[in-house]
């Protein structure tokens, strides 16, 4: 299984708007795609960060499906981030392997 986190940093100004555009419209594109297991979204409680901090987490069998998303749906959103949240809204991700222990 593999991982894609995103983090999202957003100021206090944006957050309400980011959030419902996160929720009502984007992850319900991610859906459409049915390529995710799990889609969780959670709020990071001790972020060094000021402003909100947020973790969209997505769960596939297969690192092809995270490519995939990579090269369409986050590019949606890089470019949200980009056009209307400029200076408000901060992403990164990282790509993670689940490991047996």
């Amino acid at each position: 299984m593999v991982l894609l986190n995103i983090t999202n940093i957003v100021s206090d100004q944006r957050v309400d708007q980011y959030m419902s555009w996160l929720q009502r419209e984007y992850i319900p594109l991610i859906q459409e795609t049915k390529h995710f297991n799990e889609i969780k979204l959670l709020k990071i409680l001790d972020s060094p960060n000021e402003g909100h901090s947020f973790s969209l987490q997505l769960v596939t069998a297969d690192l092809k499906y995270i490519t995939t998303f990579k090269q369409t749906l986050y590019i949606l959103l890089q470019q949200k981030m980009q056009q209307e949240l400029q200076g408000h809204l901060f992403l990164f991700d990282s790509t993670m392997q689940y490991l047996d222990y």
